[in-house]
Order: C-alpha cells, then sequence, then structure tokens
C-alpha cells in the first residue's frame, strides 16, 4: 500500500525542493496540514537521493529510513530554456520498509518518463507555479494515490491528448522445477476458472490433478508429453492455483516440524478446518447414514423426509468419530431381524430408542496423532496404533493437510553403496554363479538414519512389504524373497543360484534307485512333483515289477531330457546374465545417496517393493539412509 506521493524539483534558490506532497505534511511540515498528520521522516536526510548527482539520474533508486521505504526515478532534462541550463525533478513513492516493492518498480519508471515526454512538449512541470496543494500536479498525485490503493490500477486524463494509465501486476516468484515423482494439487476450485481459451495441455492434464496422481502419471493419462506437463504444472504453480506434494505410500515416514507447536498445537481455528477435511463423513461420495427404514412401509416417504433429524447431528459436528460401529451393527441387525413383523411399528421403536452417545476425535486428539507421528516409524505402523482414533479419518487427507500447513515433513529414504573398485562385471554362468554367492554373504541392505554397519542379505527372513521399526543406530536385515517375487525381478532376483541347486536336487532323485514302491513322474517342464507333507513323491505305483521295469526307461529318458535342458538352461542363463548387468548397472546410477526412493521408483517404473529386492541382489553393500 502506498503511503505518500510526493513530487520534488531542484530549485536554483532553495536547492531540494518538495513541492507537493499527498497526503499534505506527510513529507514536510505544511501550515494546511491536519494536526493528527505529522512527516514519516526528515526529508533533509534522503534530499541528496531524490534529487542527486546527475551521473545518478535515470536510474531506479531507493532509500529506506525511519521505517519507510522511498523509491523514486530522477529524471534530470538539459536546455537553455532552464536555469542553469537543467531542470531535475523525481515523483516518489513512499511505502512500508517491509512491504513487497516489486510491482511498484515499473510505475515509478513509467510515471518518470511520461513527466519527462509531457515536460518536452509543453513544460508541463516547469510551467508549474501553483501552491502546494493545488493545481493539476497535486491532482494528479492525488487521484494517483487514491486509485492504485483501492483498485490496484487508474485511468487519469491529463490534457485533450495525453492520458495517464497505470496498473499494479504482482510479480510472484520463479515456481520451482517440477519432478516426475511430485504429486501436484489444487488449491483452489479449477472448475470456476476453466476455460475453453486456455491451453490444450492445461486443459488435458487438469482433470487428472487430485493430489494421488504423480506428474509421470498424469502425463501417461492424459496422453502428453512429460516435458509439457512440467510446463504446465509450473504455470499452474505460478499462480498459486496448485501445491506439490510427495507420493503417498503408507511405507513412507512422517514427523513434525519445528512450526508444530506454533500453528496448529495452538490454533484451534486450525483444529477445526483439519477436522472438516479429514472427516470422511464429509467426502464426496460419502453417504448420509440414517436411521433404517422399510421400503414397504406405507409412510416410508414421510419418514424419508423427516430423516435428517436423525442423522446424529452431522451438520452441527465437524468432528470425526471415535470407536467401532458396534451400535450400528445391533441396529442394522435388528432391522433386519424385524423387518418382517411390520415397518411401522419398527420405526416408532426406532424412534423411541435412545442412542448411546458417540465420542469425537476433537483438536486435542488431532494434535496428539500429528505429534504421535515421528521418524523410524511408517504410516502403517503408526495407523495400526491408532486405528480406532482414525476410523472415521482418511490418512492420505490427513498427512496433506499437515504438509501443506507446513508442520509436517516426509522422511525420505535414499540409497547409498558406490561399486567397490575391484568389481568386474561378469557374464558366463560360472562367474554368475560365483557371484550369487558372493552376494548373500559379501551384499545385503543396512537401514538407518546414517552409514550404519554392514548387513547380511540371506539372514533372518521377513515378510515381504512389511515396513520395520526402523531406529537410528541399528540395522535390520532382509530375508530372501518369495519364488512369486523371484519370477517378476527376473534377472535381480538370484534365479541362477536355484536353478542349479533344482538341477542337482533333481538329477539325484532321479538317478538314485530306492527299494520302495515310489516312482518320480517327470512334468512338462522336467521337473519332479513331491509332496512337501510327507517328504516323498506325489505319484505311487503298487506293483512292485512295473516298477522295476520302467525304472530302466525312465532313467533313460531323463538322461535325455537333461541334455536338452542343460542346452536351453545355459542360453537361457546368459539372456538372464545379461539383464542382470543391465539393470545393475542402471541402478548403480543411484546409488550415491543422492535420489530418493520416489525418484528411482518414478523413473524406473517400479514398486518399492521391488526397488527393494533389486537392492538385497546388489553384490555389495547398499546403505538405506532416512533423512
Amino acid at each position: 500500500m502506498i503511503k505518500a506521493i510526493f513530487y520534488g524539483r531542484f530549485d536554483t534558490q532553495e536547492g531540494p525542493k518538495v513541492v507537493h506532497q499527498v497526503p499534505d505534511g506527510a513529507i514536510v511540515p505544511s501550515p494546511t496540514a491536519s494536526p493528527q498528520q505529522a512527516p514519516f521522516f526528515t526529508f533533509s536526510d534522503i534530499s541528496f537521493f531524490v534529487i542527486p548527482r546527475q551521473e545518478l539520474c535515470g536510474n531506479l533508486l531507493q532509500v529506506c529510513t525511519n521505517g519507510y521505504r522511498i523509491l523514486g526515478y530522477p529524471i534530470c532534462m538539459k536546455s537553455a530554456q532552464y536555469d542553469r541550463n537543467e531542470f531535475i525533478f523525481n515523483f516518489c513513492f513512499v511505502l512500508a520498509e517491509e512491504e513487497d516493492f516489486s510491482k511498484y518498480k515499473s510505475i515509478v519508471q513509467k510515471l518518470a518518463d511520461l513527466m519527462h515526454g509531457l515536460e518536452e512538449q509543453s513544460c508541463f512541470l516547469s510551467r508549474d507555479f501553483s501552491k502546494s496543494g493545488e493545481g493539476k500536479v497535486y491532482s494528479l498525485c492525488e487521484t494517483l494515490m487514491e486509485d492504485l490503493n483501492s483498485y490496484s490500477e487508474c485511468m487519469i486524463p491529463i490534457d485533450k491528448l495525453n492520458t495517464l494509465n497505470f496498473k499494479l501486476f504482482p510479480v510472484y516468484p520463479a515456481p520451482p522445477h517440477v519432478k516426475a515423482w511430485d504429486v501436484p494439487l489444487f488449491t483452489v476450485r479449477y472448475e470456476a476458472f476453466l476455460d475453453e481459451n486456455w491451453d490444450l495441455t492445461l486443459q488435458k492434464i487438469v482433470p487428472y490433478i487430485n493430489g494421488v496422481n504423480s506428474v509421470r502419471i498424469i502425463s501417461i493419462l492424459a496422453d502428453v508429453e512429460l516435458s509439457l506437463a512440467y510446463k504446465a504444472i509450473r504455470h499452474l504453480i505460478y499462480y498459486g492455483c496448485v501445491f506439490l506434494l510427495d507420493i503417498f505410500s503408507f511405507s513412507a515416514i512422517y514427523a513434525p516440524t519445528a512450526s508444530f507447536h506454533s500453528s496448529i498445537a495452538s490454533d484451534e481455528g486450525m483444529q477445526q478446518e483439519c477436522a472438516r477435511y479429514v472427516n470422511t463423513r464429509f467426502a464426496p461420495t460419502s453417504s448420509l447414514r440414517m436411521a433404517p427404514v422399510s421400503p414397504s412401509s406405507s409412510d416410508y416417504r414421510g419418514d424419508l423426509s423427516g430423516s435428517h433429524h436423525r442423522l446424529e447431528d452431522m451438520d452441527d459436528n465437524i468432528w470425526p468419530i471415535i470407536g467401532d460401529t458396534d451400535d450400528d451393527d445391533v441396529h442394522s441387525n435388528n432391522y433386519n431381524t424385524h423387518r418382517n413383523k411390520g415397518g411401522s411399528s419398527f420405526l416408532s421403536e426406532t424412534r423411541q430408542r435412545p442412542r448411546k452417545k458417540r465420542k469425537h476425535l476433537d483438536g486435542v486428539g488431532i494434535v496428539e496423532l500429528y505429534a504421535s507421528l515421528r521418524q523410524g516409524q511408517s504410516v502403517k505402523q503408526w495407523y495400526t496404533l491408532y486405528a480406532r482414533q482414525l476410523g472415521n479419518v482418511d490418512i492420505r487427507r490427513f498427512i496433506t493437510f499437515g504438509i501443506i500447513k507446513g508442520f509436517l515433513y516426509r522422511v525420505h529414504k535414499y540409497a547409498y553403496g558406490p561399486r567397490p573398485e575391484g568389481f568386474v562385471y561378469t557374464s558366463s554362468h560360472a562367474d554368475i554363479k560365483s557371484l550369487s554367492k558372493a552376494s548373500s554373504v559379501k551384499g545385503g541392505i543396512s537401514i538407518g538414519s546414517g552409514l550404519g554397519s554392514s548387513m547380511n542379505s540371506a539372514g533372518g527372513a521377513t515378510t515381504a512389504g512389511e515396513d520395520a521399526l526402523v531406529s537410528r543406530e541399528s540395522s535390520i536385515r532382509y530375508g530372501r524373497i518369495d519364488d512369486q517375487q523371484q519370477q517378476q525381478a527376473g534377472a535381480m532376483s538370484g534365479s541362477y543360484q536355484s536353478t542349479n541347486n533344482t538341477h542337482s536336487n533333481r538329477s539325484h532323485n532321479s538317478h538314485s534307485h530306492t527299494n520302495s514302491s515310489n516312482n518320480i513322474r517327470l512334468g512338462s517342464a522336467g521337473t519332479s512333483s513331491f509332496d512337501h507333507n510327507n517328504n516323498h513323491p506325489l505319484h505311487h505305483h503298487h506293483d512292485d515289477q512295473q516298477n522295476s521295469e520302467n525304472h530302466s526307461t525312465a532313467s533313460e529318458d531323463l538322461d535325455i531330457m537333461d541334455g536338452e535342458e542343460s542346452k536351453e538352461r545355459e542360453g537361457g542363463t546368459a539372456q538372464e546374465a545379461i539383464r542382470f548387468h543391465q539393470n545393475l548397472k542402471v541402478l548403480e546410477k543411484y546409488l550415491d545417496g543422492q535420489h530418493c526412493f520416489d525418484e528411482i521408483c518414478t523413473e524406473l517404473e517400479i514398486s518399492e517393493r521391488e526397488l527393494t529386492a533389486r537392492l538385497r541382489m546388489v553384490p555389495w553393500v547398499v546403505h538405506i539412509i532416512h533423512r
């Protein structure tokens, strides 16, 4: 907001002088000023900057004094018609020192240039001999200040040929660079200002911006190039329409920031805003829970119209409900049991039955839930501890609200494991086999906030996808992955060693003949089928003579099939080795501790679970850092 505007010039008799000032008495004392109006500062202290030397004229100058900022653009005009052959003037704006003044820079400069042109055309300024507070120049300054403060624009006619047109445009900071793993979320209702004249890329991506889809997913769904999606989302960020979030997952870790106590912990209005935002009862797709009525009842329409009195005071209470739905289940079961006994009588009993007052998650409970988030604890683990309180809370919105307000931050995961100097990529089957064995002994993943001790990847098995409680000092040992995950991970899942073990076991079982009546039947893939409960083959032949006759034939068939399979296995192993090294080389560039898991998963187009499986197969130590 403009505090004052004044016009000063160099007087050959008095020196730097304030000719007009708005409001009167704001810059220099004036006999016509109101008694309450005192000068903002001492003009003599800044007069050198208002009417400077000729070298400084033609430049935007600013000076701060007494809590105010003075913006000016002095002009020096040289001509024989002026005293001392020069005329120096300046129109200055006075603003609060802490206020953003970037949008006023162009206004001050354009005003000086316009007055320079008017002076050249008609000596508009030098021939103005009106008293302070009178004349065209004073009226121009007064109207300019009022219009800019009130409407952020002005249109002031000066004469028949010239008009003063100004408009204040806010200058926004440059938007941050958008990354493929960022998740945009609208902070305004875009339907209100959506226009058919928008950029085509904007029109295509806007429907997919929902706070869940990442930028890469949005570009795929909207069928636009990723680079164009970057530009479009940066455009929305520039005007404050979009906020960038992280990819939400229940394996992510969040913790309160230093501003937690000064924000939601002490702001009741923010607590109520959070309750309205996270309450699942207010979701667009949620249906109001009413007392059940019988569709066959004669007064069904009347009961439905009056059922809003039985909505558990939803409109009056914004706080989410705490607890189980046992009462509602009993109520529903009673309805199903007695629905055939007459709808009207049941409705009357329902109206008379007193409802148990339900507990709500109030502001204190919301603050306690946010405070319980901490490093080393995933959202999944946190939810299992407070599932009862969070029964009617949208977890994603709950976390998103804290990120938007700035009192929560995301703890990202980074992989650090530079390749050892002595490591050489190999491609032969024997080298891959030894590499797989070496990775099970020397490789592995350690998790912690810093570079902890290395761990063995072959130790203690854990359930895939289960989040472990991670401390700063401790390391967690990952176990092997299951067969299904090995098939999904391909060559990175350590199938080389398991293939060789399966082959050796099958050869041993097929060539060793026992006295039992059991026989091994080969499947289509050349593998034997076993009963894992009894530890012997599933297929039995009770005729010993038939077994002895078939044994020689089975041995011959097995030798033939083993020869064919060995050739196929050698070709498959070579292809798997190539894929293994290709994936390892691609993954290696992300092991410098500078790439978060969201970035790696997005660029490689894999899940965090598969990324963890690949990191387990890296034949050297990889540390997982939380920061």
